[in-house]
């Protein structure tokens, strides 16, 4: 069981007038924003764009029906 000292007295707060937690922002505040979101958007699709076009290590041919990294199964 837990005691609290009785000498404490429970703090009572205001709010105050006016005060909100949220603002509307205006078009220039949300400029940075909206220049973060397009530079993380391009960021991202340049780096898909370079895996979807990256050269295969083994030819066509070659990677048809290979399971494992060791190279095809001896028959």
């Amino acid at each position: 069981m837990s005691r609290e000292p009785k000498s404490r007295m429970p703090r009572h707060t205001t709010r105050l007038d006016g005060y909100v937690y949220r603002r509307p922002l205006s078009g220039r505040e949300l400029l940075p924003a909206i220049g973060v979101g397009v530079v993380a958007g391009l960021a991202a699709f340049y780096v898909v764009r370079l895996f979807t076009e990256r050269t295969p290590l083994l030819p066509e041919e070659r990677r048809r029906g290979k399971h494992h990294a060791s190279g095809p199964r001896p028959t």
